[in-house]
């Protein structure tokens, strides 16, 4: 395993933020760090890399133990934080040559590594550039350049798209997806519809508890039980209440004249219940589909009525 997580607890004062958590991560494999808001993940993360010290438990990264302010295991983890700070005054090139001396490599190592790395997050051309030139998009690049630097087995990216526009994030996704080929990458992100694109499994916490981890593959399969989606004439929320109340239908999400229905199993579509039941309701239907939860689905299945 590239990350063996056992037992990992992190109070503060009265508050626990991380609870007793235990997980592993398979190398070579991309893994959704997901939970809503204050679940722990970020905490987690920092432990994870060894910038702040566990209450208890125990971390492993490629079989290194973490040990905080003390761990050999830096070497082995490269960390891109949510928010990278960087020397605006520097270009690209000088700021990675920085990294690199810090991480003591060889000049010649030094140098391709720096052309490489340049080369994967397509900042050849701006290497000359000052950094306070950058874009945002450019800078979370650089950031991935500087966590690589130490050729790291494990990569950690804690929200690296999350102020990006959509051609940022798609190039940071293509990085990702050529990154997973030799490395092992857990990836926090609130951006579920990416989670979808390009991680193997899925880890989720809230409240700093467990929740899952799984393949994704398994995940969509336990839960995969259609969903209606159903747009009427008219706003059907005068239905809702009783609709709810059928054998058929396990959660109802309501967006003006669309209604989205999670199926608690296949009898409703196998039987035509929905199409039956709208007819009684003498409400018209203007579009009638059918489709399997994504990842945004699954986790709000997860993870939503522990908040309700």
């Amino acid at each position: 395993m590239s990350i063996q997580v056992q037992n990992l607890t992190k109070r503060f004062s009265d508050f626990t933020a991380v609870d007793n958590l235990s997980f592993s991560v398979e190398k070579n494999h991309v893994v959704g760090f997901l939970g809503p808001n204050g679940a722990g993940k970020t905490t987690t993360i920092r432990m994870l890399v060894g910038l702040s010290k566990p209450t208890s438990g125990s971390i492993k990264i490629s079989s290194t133990p973490v040990v905080f302010g003390n761990s050999a295991s830096n070497h082995l983890v490269g960390y891109l934080p949510e928010q990278p700070s960087f020397y605006l005054w520097m270009n690209g090139n000088e700021y990675l040559s920085l990294i690199a001396d810090i991480f003591k490599l060889k000049p010649n190592i030094k140098n391709k590594r720096i052309t490489k790395l340049l080369r994967l997050v397509d900042l050849w051309d701006a290497r000359h550039k000052k950094i306070a030139t950058y874009s945002n998009g450019m800078k979370q690049r650089l950031g991935i350049a500087q966590a690589l630097i130490g050729d790291p087995d494990v990569i950690i990216f804690d929200e690296p798209v999350s102020a990006l526009d959509p051609i940022g994030r798609k190039e940071i996704l293509n990085i990702i997806e050529k990154l997973k080929v030799d490395k092992t990458i857990l990836l926090s992100t609130h951006v579920l519809s990416d989670v979808d694109k390009i991680c193997d499994d899925v880890i989720i916490i809230d409240k700093g508890k467990l929740i899952v981890t799984s393949p994704l593959s398994e995940l969509k399969t336990k839960y995969a039980n259609p969903i209606l989606e159903i747009e009427f004439g008219a706003n059907p929320a005068a239905l809702i209440p009783n609709l709810k109340k059928q054998t058929w239908v396990g959660r109802v999400e309501n967006n003006g004249s669309l209604l989205k229905i999670f199926l608690k199993n296949n009898d409703a579509i196998e039987n035509n219940l929905a199409l039956k039941y709208f007819a009684d309701q003498k409400i018209g239907v203007l579009n009638y589909g059918l489709k399997l939860p994504e990842m945004e689905d699954l986790f709000i299945e997860l993870v939503g009525g522990r908040h309700e």
